[in-house]
Formats: C-alpha cells, sequence, structure tokens
C-alpha cells in the first residue's frame, strides 16, 4: 500500500485525471548528477577551492567553499540564474547529491544552503584579490584539464577571439553606467575564447573538444571598447599557451589599435583583424573598387587585393593590409547596390604563411564564437543586481565557468552523436531531466526518465574514456547541524 496523497487539483477536461503531489525525492534537474561527474572527474572546484582562503571558523563551517561554489555553478548551469533560486534547489534531492562532497547516502536528507549563506560566499570570494583571481582563473583551467583528460597533452594549434559584451542592469550597481552605442545602462565586460584551429563548429573534424572561455574581466558600462586590452591580451596569452603549443588571435575593428597589435607583436603572436575605415584607407581602396562589364552573376562579386604593407602613425610596426570588396544584390530587388561595400584586414601574417583566401575565411568563423556569446546570452542569463561591482564581476565569473561545464558537456556528446546541438537544447534534453531518487541498501539508486537514456549512455561513456587519474574520495567530514532558521522544507516568501 502507497502512501496517502490528496488531490491538488482535477483539470476539467478530463476528469479522469487527478494532479496529486507526491514525495519529496522527485527532481526535474537530474542532469546535474551528469554535471557533478564531469566535473569530479576534472577535479575542477576543489582546485580552485584550494586557491581561496576562507576566513571562517572551520569547526562551525556546515558549507564548504567547493561545495557553494558547486551549488551556484550547477544552478547556474541549468538555467537557474537569479540567486534566490537556489532556495528552490537546496530541496532538490538530485541537487543535494550532487553538490556535497562527502560520501554517503545521508547527502540525499541534507538540504543544501540558502540564498543568504550563497550571499556570503560572494563576500568570501571578494574579500580578499587572490579569491577572486582564483575563480577568474578557473575559466582557463576547466578548458585546460579537459583538454588534458581528452587527448593527455596540449593542442598544437588554437585560436583566441577577443570580444566585449553588454549585460544590462536595472538599479544602481556600482561602475553600471549608460552607454551611447548600446542606449542602455550596462556593464562592457571584455572576454576570451579559445577554440581549437579557430572553428567552434568542427565537430566533424573532432576539434571541438578544449573550446571555452579562458579570461574574463568586468569593466564600466561607459569604457571604451579596448579599455585595458593590452593587459588583458598578457594574462590571455599566458593562459592560451597552457592549452595549446601554436596560438594565433582574430580581433574584431575595435580592437586593431596600435597598443595591442604592438603588444601581439612583441610577443611573436599571429593575428588578423578588422580595421576601421577612414579617409586615406577609402583612398587606397578606391582604384581597386570596379565592377567588370556584362550582367554580373546572380550572386554577386567577391574579391581581394593585396594593398601591400601599412602603419598608421600610431603603429610601431607596419602591417599587412587586405582590401575585401563585396559586391552582392539586395536581397529585395534582387539588383546590385549602387556601391559595393568593401572593408579591411590587417594582420601580421605573411603572404607565404598565410594566403589572403585562407586568412578571409579564418576571420569568418569568428562568427561562429559571435554565436557562443549568444547562446551563454540566452541559456545562461546572467543577472548582476549585487550593489558591490566585484560582487558582480565574481557573479559574471561564476556564470562563464557554468557556460564552461556545459560546453565540456555538449562538446562530448556531439562527439559520440556526430552531430552539432545548441546550448539550449543540451540543457533541455540532457540536464533537465526528471527522475526519482531511491534509498535501497544504504545506497541512492536515481531513477530517470526512459527517454533521456540513450544520450546518458552516449555521454557517460564519453566521460569514463577520459585520461584523469581519478582523485582520492575527501576525508570523512559529518554534517553540521543547520542554524534555527534555515527551513527544512521549500517555503515561498512572501
Amino acid at each position: 500500500m502507497g502512501e496517502h496523497q490528496g488531490n491538488l487539483f482535477e483539470p476539467q477536461f478530463n476528469r479522469s485525471v487527478k494532479v496529486q503531489s507526491t514525495d519529496h525525492r522527485i527532481t526535474s534537474h537530474a542532469g546535474v548528477i551528469m554535471l557533478r561527474d564531469a566535473e569530479h572527474r576534472l577535479g575542477l572546484f576543489d582546485a580552485i577551492a584550494k586557491d581561496v582562503r576562507d576566513p571562517r571558523r572551520e569547526d562551525r563551517i556546515r558549507y564548504r567553499i567547493d561545495e557553494l561554489i558547486r551549488e551556484r555553478v550547477f544552478a547556474m548551469a541549468l538555467g537557474c540564474s537569479a540567486q534566490d533560486d537556489v532556495d528552490r534547489l537546496a530541496h532538490d534531492p538530485a541537487f543535494r547529491v550532487a553538490v556535497w562532497n562527502r560520501t554517503g547516502d545521508a547527502v540525499a536528507d541534507e538540504r543544501l544552503a540558502s540564498q543568504p549563506t550563497q550571499s556570503r560566499l560572494i563576500g568570501i570570494l571578494t574579500g580578499q584579490a587572490g579569491n577572486l583571481e582564483a575563480v577568474r582563473n578557473g575559466l582557463a583551467q576547466s578548458v585546460q584539464r579537459h583538454v588534458i583528460a581528452s587527448g593527455g597533452r596540449r593542442v598544437n594549434q588554437a585560436t583566441v577571439d577577443i570580444d566585449s559584451f553588454p549585460i544590462e542592469v536595472h538599479g544602481k550597481q556600482h561602475g553600471a553606467n549608460y552607454n551611447g552605442y548600446y542606449k542602455k545602462t550596462v556593464y562592457h565586460p571584455l572576454v576570451a575564447s579559445l577554440s581549437v584551429r579557430g572553428d567552434y563548429d568542427s565537430t566533424h573534424q573532432g576539434n571541438r573538444l578544449g573550446n571555452g572561455f579562458i579570461h574574463a574581466t568586468l569593466r564600466q558600462g561607459q569604457v571604451h571598447t579596448a579599455d585595458g586590452m593590452k593587459r588583458f591580451v598578457e594574462k590571455t596569452d599566458d593562459h592560451a599557451h597552457s592549452i595549446a603549443q601554436h596560438v594565433d588571435y582574430r580581433l574584431d575593428a575595435g580592437y586593431t589599435i596600435g597598443s595591442v597589435m604592438d603588444e601581439l607583436n612583441s610577443k611573436n603572436r599571429r593575428f588578423v583583424g578588422r580595421l576601421k575605415s577612414n579617409t586615406k584607407l577609402d583612398a587606397l581602396a578606391a582604384e581597386h573598387i570596379h565592377r567588370p562589364p556584362g550582367r554580373p552573376p546572380q550572386n554577386g562579386y567577391e574579391y581581394i587585393v593585396e594593398l601591400g604593407n601599412y602603419q598608421a602613425d600610431s603603429w610601431k610596426h607596419a602591417q599587412r593590409l587586405i582590401l575585401v570588396v563585396v559586391d552582392q544584390p539586395d536581397s529585395t530587388t534582387g539588383q546590385l547596390n549602387l556601391m559595393p561595400r568593401w572593408f579591411f584586414l590587417v594582420t601580421n601574417w605573411e603572404e607565404e604563411s598565410r594566403d589572403a583566401d585562407t586568412l578571409l575565411a579564418h576571420y569568418r568563423k569568428r562568427g561562429t564564437f559571435e554565436d557562443r556569446l549568444g547562446e551563454f546570452n540566452e541559456s545562461i542569463g546572467v543577472h548582476l543586481s549585487s550593489q558591490g561591482f566585484k560582487a558582480n564581476e565574481v557573479t559574471m565569473l561564476l556564470a562563464l565557468l557554468a557556460f564552461n561545464l556545459n560546453t565540456i558537456c555538449r562538446g562530448e556528446l556531439e562527439e559520440a552523436v556526430g552531430g552539432g546541438w545548441d546550448m539550449r537544447r543540451f540543457v533541455g534534453s540532457v540536464l533537465k531531466v526528471g527522475g526519482r531518487m531511491v534509498k535501497h541498501s544504504r545506497r541512492l539508486v536515481l531513477r530517470i526518465a526512459e527517454s533521456a537514456e540513450p544520450l546518458w549512455s552516449m555521454l557517460t561513456e564519453r566521460l569514463e574514456g577520459w585520461q584523469v587519474t581519478l582523485p582520492k574520495p575527501s576525508v570523512g567530514q559529518g554534517f553540521q547541524p543547520p542554524p534555527d532558521h534555515a527551513h527544512l522544507r521549500e517555503v515561498l516568501r512572501q
């Protein structure tokens, strides 16, 4: 005989249907167990926590730093970006099992940290500069550990994309300002992402493993696109070369300035970027803008012209300049525009190493990075609502960590199935899976929906193939009782 359950409601469209509330071991986030298995094999959050100085009294700690980071990052990975969401997830059985860094079946009955405790975590991570840098360095560590686990050594060739994007805020957050370009009150962070051989979508070549964000910094809302770029490149380059033997850079027009290109030249780093047009450059291009006689082809024209070396007054070194002319018909009328469009690429690649056509194709793959940046905003949707600037920066870094962890698991699944998955589909089909946690013979059994079994089996097989030495089990530690004000069951705030 099962437990008696009262009806929650009876739908009017079919009176044979009864909706009841059931026991507390049902979860709709079973995939968090898969995230924990991947993170555990990489030893990622343990490594980050070791570099974080915890000012709390050890004899009064219920939640360790790695457990608190794990709870918040896993919540973000599943799309629960608001800090208040952890109050609900603290009672989820799959989250309980995945977050605790302790063994045994008691983890299923111990509620996790609440929103106020997570706020104190942010205070710990921002209390000292070293703690903030530990989280920031975790971005590159996640990619590096995955690369080593997948192949046992650094990749041969990788490309780094650097860009900024707006994070809109609604309030009086420190450092958030009105940005005239975006016409919103925003933060204007700078991020660097690494892709193997420059293509985030090259699943058919087995090159997607090892992609992800490796460096990021939060900036005030009104700063110029390239503000702080020189220092940012220095740190990014150190991280990139811990992952790949040879690294090149792709830059948008906002970053092809003298200080950045001179820095990359001084380090002997190859780059290609788009150059903002000006009167002098347009004069150089004028003699090459022409249309051949006769009826134009249906798709218009596109051609590339090598313009030789070019040096602006603020540059220390001359760079190779390439003109790209795009003369395509209007999508509505089907006729060519009055004048063709053109843009310039600037690079320090020698023509013998990469010709103009190869460089243009390589630069256009930057669009796959912009797709990933859009996926981050769509699937994680970081909300920066703290008043303090550093608190918002830590929140952003944790969100990027969550995206990297999702990217690692998604990439492995793509290698297994041989096709591409967008992040929303991956989260919905693999992570947001229904399940029930059952205690049996002092063991915890998670019974998941049958529809998820094929994908889980393929992903599990990939994780088990990683070349890693599994970390030793943590030293047994009992559970400190929760504080008196803690709710052992979920309650709704007034």
